[in-house]
């Protein structure tokens, strides 16, 4: 439903469940109306079977291409971009998340959650060894896909370069490094790179980041998933950014 009212994301075909009840069958109704979608109503049973899960939840749908923008897109961004915009009511520098080849379906879409929770200005991705959006990163994500700017670029480590030339500082976080988050000055314009489950951060990508900083870890284990790092990371720095204008 929330696909529906964003608008943004292309839906070819839409099926519901009959056993809906009639005002979210109706709503639905008229969202699709809206973008000159035929709604279809059929039996749960053929949705299951359809999907192969019953974890439908009484819709599904056949989606188009996700309407990423591209490397253009992102420099007229920069060039537009005042210093500083406007995030959870407060002038708030930029700041972005570069994702560097990740995999995981669910991982990707928990980021892009949190993206959507600290205002994140644009999310990053490569073209190449990187999950692309997808209807279960739209679960994961719970709807943020639609709310978020997400750019697809060829090439990561010109897009940094990019966002470095318009002033933007890029953060990398890493278990390795001796400097903790907690010290680490983030209240200027920001970009965060995310590395992949498998293989971390690219080490030229690694080369335009001002210094890998690590978070703190109190317990037995030794590094955390990118998901939960990328959440900890985004909000220490509107944290500082926010406490600045404070």
């Amino acid at each position: 439903m929330e696909t529906l009212t964003a608008g943004r994301w292309p839906v070819v075909e839409l099926l519901l469940d009959e056993d809906l009840p009639r005002e979210i069958i109706d709503e639905a109704g008229r969202l699709a109306s809206a973008v000159r979608l035929r709604l279809q109503e059929l039996p749960g049973s053929r949705l299951t079977e359809l999907c192969r899960t019953e974890e439908h939840q009484g819709f599904l749908a056949r989606m188009g291409e996700f309407p990423c923008g591209t490397f253009e897109d992102l420099q007229e961004l920069l060039r537009q971009a005042a210093t500083e915009r406007s995030a959870a009511g407060r002038n708030l520098p930029p700041l972005f998340v570069v994702c560097d080849r990740l995999q995981d379906a669910h991982n990707f879409g928990a980021i892009l959650r949190c993206c959507d929770a600290s205002q994140v200005d644009g999310v990053i991705i490569g073209e190449r060894s990187q999950v692309s959006v997808t209807p279960h990163v739209a679960r994961a994500s719970s709807g943020a896909v639609n709310h978020l700017s997400i750019y697809r670029v060829p090439d990561l480590l010109e897009a940094l370069r990019e966002l470095k030339t318009h002033g933007v500082n890029v953060l990398a976080a890493s278990e390795k490094s001796d400097s903790l988050l907690w010290n680490c000055d983030m209240r200027g314009a920001q970009a965060m790179i995310v590395g992949s489950e498998a293989a971390g951060i690219a080490p030229e990508l690694l080369t335009e980041a001002s210094g890998p900083v690590a978070i703190p870890m109190l317990g037995g284990v030794a590094s955390l998933n990118a998901a939960v790092a990328a959440g900890i990371v985004l909000y220490e720095c509107r944290r500082q950014q926010m406490s600045d204008r404070l």
